[in-house]
């Protein structure tokens, strides 16, 4: 669904804490450790769609003491702050020792008004891409600043709007999944015939 941009919007940074994600010193920080205490969320992790697309997340055991304030909470909202993908991702696990690292923004809702998975919604779409890509500095690799996600502006329809939006977006991706796997079974069957009327004109050579 798309939004107005003309709308009455709010600065992003009004709406939520933006924070850094954690640093991680030394080759070895995220080394894996199948016994390890803390799991991390890595860019590669989370889909387009703003979705987990893993089983299991990456375990390790940091070196370093992390903070309490520094794990994901529900209703976090994590955004890539490196490269040019424009996906982003409610946190909703329930687990008490997820991170993230550097390479993301930390988006913490602080604002009553403002929902983290519409929030997570419209940092994907393409509204807020056309934003970051005027914003985005760099050459090899292109960075945000936090000021860029601060001074976003977000159209903050009432609560029941903003979870409307998210529901139609989950269907609509849904959609798209399911169109997605029925042209790959239709061409399976299609395959299969087209194999059953070959073997069935074939001749063995002279």
């Amino acid at each position: 669904m798309p939004v107005n941009p003309t709308s009455s919007t709010t600065p992003l940074g009004l709406l939520a804490e933006v924070r850094m994600g954690v640093t991680l010193r030394g080759r070895d920080a995220t080394r894996p450790d199948p016994n390890g205490s803390c799991r991390m969320i890595r860019i590669s992790d989370i889909s387009n769609e703003g979705q987990l697309c893993v089983g299991e997340l990456h375990r390790f055991e940091p070196a370093d003491p992390i903070r309490t304030d520094q794990y994901l909470r529900p209703g976090d909202v994590l955004f890539p702050n490196r490269g040019v993908r424009n996906t982003a991702l409610a946190f909703d696990l329930d687990d008490p020792q997820v991170i993230v690292g550097a390479q993301f923004f930390l988006v913490r809702p602080t604002n009553r008004a403002i929902d983290s998975a519409y929030l997570a919604w419209f940092l994907r779409s393409d509204v807020a891409a056309r934003y970051f890509h005027e914003r985005r500095k760099g050459t090899l690799v292109q960075i945000l600043e936090r000021a860029d996600l601060t001074d976003l502006p977000v159209p903050v329809p009432p609560l029941p709007a903003q979870r409307c939006i998210v529901e139609l977006d989950r269907l609509a991706t849904e959609e798209a999944r399911l169109s997605t796997e029925l042209a790959r079974l239709r061409k399976i069957a299609l395959e299969r015939r087209l194999l059953g009327v070959a073997q069935f004109r074939s001749h063995p050579p002279v």
